[in-house]
């Protein structure tokens, strides 16, 4: 039965079984493969549609490097942590355990940096996810993970292949069956032409768990 809360016994224990399924991302997300389909919500859309500013108004802070061309180029696994309200936010790094960041700008700096470590000064892609955990009491608990922008024509600096591998590492996180899609589409694109959607339509046909998300409305024509 309910509580005063209305919070019920079963919404209780899902709680519970968030710290557990968080440790369990982490762990696999060092593997090739997964052995457990853990549910998450992938943001995915092409370069510029605007996933930056939907993933950071999901969280309420900014924190997420910015830049033209390709400035996300790993996985971001974001794991968000609801806190008791009136505690302080911060962030922590799996790959800088016991590391605490309360200013959320050297959490941007360490996104780059680590990007920069793993990828070199080239512009290609690396499957390798940086795992982070932001603690808040402004979150809902939930998984989010920011995959890079979706392209066809390789600019300087990038392999040939690159659109390619961005597809594939983005279908290795939406053709899971627990995974919500978050399809971003900017306003001034005709949606027919919509990566997101598109690919979106090959592992979802049916769009039972595909959430499509319309961004820079200001851009739109009349």
């Amino acid at each position: 039965m309910p509580g005063k809360s209305g919070e019920t016994a079963i919404d209780k224990n899902m709680q519970s079984l968030i710290p557990c399924v968080n440790k369990l991302q982490a762990i696999f997300s060092q593997l090739k493969f997964s052995p457990v389909d853990l549910p998450e919500v992938v943001a995915i859309g092409g370069q510029s549609a605007g996933k930056t500013s939907v993933i950071e108004n999901l969280v309420g802070k900014d924190f997420l490097p910015r830049g033209s061309g390709i400035v996300t180029r790993r996985p971001l696994v974001l794991q968000l942590v609801h806190t008791e309200a009136g505690t302080s936010e911060y962030g922590e790094f799996a790959h800088l355990e016991g590391r605490r960041f309360d200013d959320f700008k050297q959490i941007s700096q360490e996104i780059e940096n680590d990007t920069q470590k793993v990828c070199g000064g080239s512009k290609g892609v690396n499957m390798q996810p940086i795992i982070l955990k932001i603690f808040s009491p402004n979150v809902l608990d939930l998984t989010l993970v920011d995959t890079p922008g979706m392209t066809k024509v390789p600019v300087q600096g990038q392999p040939a292949d690159i659109g390619d591998q961005i597809k594939n590492m983005v279908c290795h996180y939406v053709s899971r069956p627990n995974t919500i899609i978050l399809a971003v589409t900017a306003a001034n694109q005709d949606l027919a032409n919509s990566d997101a959607l598109q690919l979106a339509k090959q592992v979802d046909p049916e769009g039972k768990r595909t959430i499509g998300v319309i961004t820079k409305l200001d851009l739109m024509d009349a």
